[in-house]
């Protein structure tokens, strides 16, 4: 059975055990809850049916249905659930905030990180379930009602707590800083037990507060930055194909990293990808054996797109780039944080998750030094930090244009926000 410890504060109790055998009763919103972040961290948010919660509830359908509804009314009833149990968390952490008032740099730095950590921790399994919703929104406009009050709940608290620490507005209402939040808990989640990325975490969250830019004299940061990458990174020449390949093999890597980028992983199957292409399944799995190497195939193929539009010669030409043909389903980030959810319980892809986390910002990098020389400080740690904000970002809105102008004005007030440190 689920054990509901695990999405609870130690500060808190944790929600009534569920009943050892069938009832006709009704559960409870708490033990909906309970069933529902035990299904997602099994199953992903594609296992979250009216069966398999009867199932875990010791109900049968039509009580379940009968109490909440039909599908949509019982994720509504699972994301109320969610929004009081976060509200009295969120409570706790403010009433620490209000005894510390003005927050120095390195505290908040420290708060963040704490908050992420129990987060990634203690309430892992309601963070997934979260995660999962956020992520499914963005091509599911059915789920948005339910999910509306808790996003907009928890995005207020992190934009509270960053007014604390004095993160400018801009940084806050384009959606950049709350961005970073959503992708460093996916990533928190999947690569937590690494002792590298807890520190490549923090390391991130000193330089952010710190006002983003490398500091001059003192190189001590960027030495561990690069240190911490390499633990990380992991080297993938050895499996570089051998001989001439089949002309649809490049067709079916693309295919795999526009379903990546727009469905997760559990939208990349071999059925699908073969039945794009143009080939029998049979075929693709010769060549695949497993989903986890369409995956690798996908983020091979959006890593080498998104490398060639860094070579633009100007930041309007970049973006026409990166989105020309089908690139708007070809997006490093979304393909990115899609694969990060599904490390989650694909523990196969937590080495490949690490690999791009460590990888964020190096083309970024390479933009900010053609386009802002004059802004010194901008190091790979601070391109990173960036990068980061834009990459949640870009995973809590659909895809297409209007997702396109968010992440392009959040990257402007970014930039403006490092050339306002540099000159102050």
């Amino acid at each position: 059975m689920y054990n509901r410890r695990s999405i609870f504060s130690p500060h808190e109790s944790p929600l009534p055990e569920l009943a050892a055998r069938k009832s006709p009763k009704a559960p409870q919103a708490e033990a909906l809850l309970a069933a529902a972040c035990g299904i997602v961290g099994k199953a992903g948010l594609g296992g979250l049916g009216l069966r398999p919660l009867a199932e875990a509830l010791d109900v049968s359908v039509t009580v379940l249905t009968s109490r909440y509804g039909l599908r949509a009314d019982v994720l509504a009833a699972i994301c109320d659930a969610a929004c009081e149990h976060d509200q009295r968390d969120m409570q706790r952490w403010r009433d620490v905030l209000d005894g510390l008032g003005p927050l120095s740099s390195a505290i908040a730095a420290e708060l963040a990180e704490s908050m992420l950590d129990e987060l990634a921790t203690q309430q892992r399994a309601m963070s997934l379930l979260y995660l999962e919703l956020l992520h499914a929104c963005t091509w599911n406009a059915a789920l948005q009602p339910a999910f509306a009050a808790w996003a907009a709940q928890r995005r207020a608290f992190w934009n509270e707590f960053a007014t604390r620490a004095g993160l400018p507005a801009a940084l806050l209402d384009g959606g950049w800083w709350y961005g970073y939040i959503v992708a460093e808990l996916a990533y928190s989640i999947a690569l937590g037990p690494l002792t590298a990325y807890r520190m490549l975490r923090r390391l991130c969250l000193r330089r952010l507060f710190a006002g983003g830019l490398a500091t001059r004299g003192d190189a001590s940061d960027g030495a561990l930055f690069g240190a911490l990458l390499a633990q990380l990174q992991v080297d993938g020449n050895g499996d570089a194909p051998t001989g001439r390949e089949p002309e649809w093999v490049a067709p079916a890597a693309r295919a795999c990293g526009r379903r990546l980028a727009a469905q997760g992983v559990q939208g990349l199957t071999h059925r699908a990808i073969a039945a794009e292409v143009g080939i029998p399944h049979t075929t693709l799995s010769y060549r695949y054996p497993a989903q986890r190497d369409l995956v690798i195939a996908g983020l091979e193929s959006i890593v080498a797109h998104i490398r060639f539009a860094v070579d633009a010669d100007s930041l309007t030409e970049l973006q026409r780039l990166r989105v020309e043909g089908d690139g708007k389903q070809l997006d490093l980030a979304r393909a990115n944080f899609a694969v990060a959810l599904a490390a989650s319980n694909m523990p196969e892809l937590a080495a490949c998750t690490a690999d791009m986390r460590s990888r964020r910002g190096n083309n970024l990098v390479k933009v900010f030094m053609k386009y802002l020389p004059q802004a010194r400080g901008i190091d790979a740690l601070c391109a990173q930090v960036i990068s980061m904000g834009l990459t949640g970002l870009s995973n809590t809105e659909p895809a297409g244009e209007a997702s396109e102008q968010t992440v392009a004005a959040a990257f402007a007030a970014a930039a403006q926000w490092l050339q306002q440190n540099h000159s102050a």
